[in-house]
């Protein structure tokens, strides 16, 4: 008789252990889901554009080229303040990358381009974040229309709403499991 209280226990036991696995591989999911959505979301909010009059993101940066075709990546705000002599704005490769410090790094690539016109997209990834930029070039001007900015502050924010958002999840599931119970006993 000892036995079999034992092997149902045993059996209820095993049989609970693949649920459980199922149910926090779901909630990792749903977590890292969440994660990702929260920080598109965050970094959206965070975009600017000249339609949205936010100031341009600090890391902000135009490829400026010079007569060689070797290209130059300055803060947006460098450029604003001092006049460049001998470089152009437009890009004479579609696409071109460099290390910027030892852990920097900057890329850009021509989306659109006219005889006295280029639209650029840049991207600056840095150890702590990464910033997309869209501007519009000329030989000697530069027009930002869009920055967006993905960094390390963003990423801790979307951790705690995805594990906020999977708790609610969590006791929606079970208020829900509870009150079908209820309704099953009725």
């Amino acid at each position: 008789m000892n036995n079999q209280p034992h092997s149902a226990t045993h059996s209820s036991t095993t049989q609970k252990r693949p649920r459980q696995l199922k149910q926090r591989i779901l909630k990792l999911i749903l977590f890292c889901g969440f994660c990702i959505l929260y920080i598109f979301i965050l970094a959206t909010i965070d975009s600017r554009t000249a339609s949205n009059h936010k100031p341009w993101h600090s890391d902000l940066t135009i490829a400026a080229f010079n007569p060689d075709g070797s290209f130059l990546a300055l803060p947006y705000s460098y450029i604003q303040q001092h006049p460049l002599a001998g470089t152009s704005f437009l890009a004479k490769n579609t696409e071109g990358s460099k290390q910027k410090n030892d852990n920097d790094t900057f890329k850009y690539t021509i989306i659109e381009q006219s005889a006295q016109h280029q639209q650029i997209r840049t991207s600056l990834r840095t150890n702590r974040s990464m910033t997309i930029a869209i501007y519009q070039a000329t030989a000697h001007t530069v027009t930002p229309i869009k920055s967006i900015s993905y960094n390390i502050e963003q990423i801790s924010m979307a951790a705690v709403m995805a594990l906020i958002s999977v708790l609610i999840l969590q006791f929606a599931y079970r208020l829900l499991g509870r009150r079908t119970a209820k309704k099953q006993t009725r």
